[in-house]
């Protein structure tokens, strides 16, 4: 596994409050959040970006996008969601 943060997370071996992990998927709040529940959905095995991501990724990471934005509205009242994917350009970690 490599050595970014959020492999590092992913490991177990950096602490940070997880919303949502499964054999494929890691879901957990962002340290420095942009907005109110700020929620980052990662590979659980190490791709660097969208054109890394395996096509069998593809569906439980958008799932899982699609179960945290859903969870957003009644857990923050809120009327919406923001869902992006950083690719490369403005991708602070190296993993998608």
């Amino acid at each position: 596994m490599a050595a970014d943060i959020f492999c590092q997370i992913i490991a177990g071996t950096l602490d940070t409050e997880v919303v949502w992990r499964d054999e494929t998927v890691v879901a957990f709040l962002d340290h420095r959040p942009v907005f109110k529940g700020h929620v980052l959905v990662c590979p659980a095995r190490h791709v660097e970006s969208l054109l890394d991501l395996p096509g069998e990724l593809m569906q439980p990471l958008l799932t899982t996008a699609q179960r945290v934005a859903r969870a957003m509205g009644p857990a923050l009242g809120a009327d919406g969601s923001f869902v992006a994917m950083n690719n490369v350009v403005s991708q602070s970690v190296p993993h998608l």
